[in-house]
């Protein structure tokens, strides 16, 4: 993929949804142009080429670095299947939910025009996976759980020998 290349068709939103919203929330979404540019930094022989890579946007708005990363993404997508794994790797979390509806819209509709005829299983799975992976909710909350979530998984896997250590150390 050449640098700055258009990597979709779907309209970009506009930086900000009203005054209000930034005066609240300071809710101001990156613009296009930024986005491409930052994701241009990234070499392509590293992670873009990898669809299973993992993309966590702790702030997806309505989903603007998503949909790059996707489309980026897609590029390597050999088929639908390799489509959901590529999605699958997208995590978003954003604190308004008309945000995160219209992150999940965007990215399906990038889907079902790659794929035009992708089975509804992998309709439904895609739409499954924008379900969950597309979360409404404070992101530095969210991601402390998984953190503490994490810690308590890798205490539970350890040998009890190297658990007593641990707490004692």
């Amino acid at each position: 993929m050449r640098k700055s290349e258009p990597t979709t068709k779907t309209k970009a939103p506009a930086q900000i949804k009203s005054k209000q919203r930034v005066r609240e929330r300071g809710e101001v979404f990156t613009a296009e142009r930024e986005v491409k540019a930052m994701c241009d930094l990234i070499p392509e022989d590293e992670i873009w080429s990898d669809i299973t890579k993992t993309f966590l946007e702790p702030a997806c708005g309505t989903g603007n670095f998503l949909v790059e990363i996707f489309g980026r993404k897609l590029q390597y997508c050999k088929d639908e299947r390799d489509g959901l794994k590529a999605l699958a790797s997208i995590i978003g979390i954003d604190i308004a939910e008309d945000n995160c509806f219209e992150a999940r819209v965007r990215l399906m509709t990038m889907y079902c025009k790659a794929f035009p005829k992708a089975s509804k299983a992998s309709l439904l799975l895609a739409a499954g996976i924008l379900r969950n992976n597309i979360i409404c909710g404070d992101s530095l909350e969210i991601q402390k759980k998984w953190i503490e979530e994490n810690k308590k998984s890798e205490n539970n896997t350890l040998p009890s020998s190297a658990q007593s250590k641990r707490k004692r150390g």
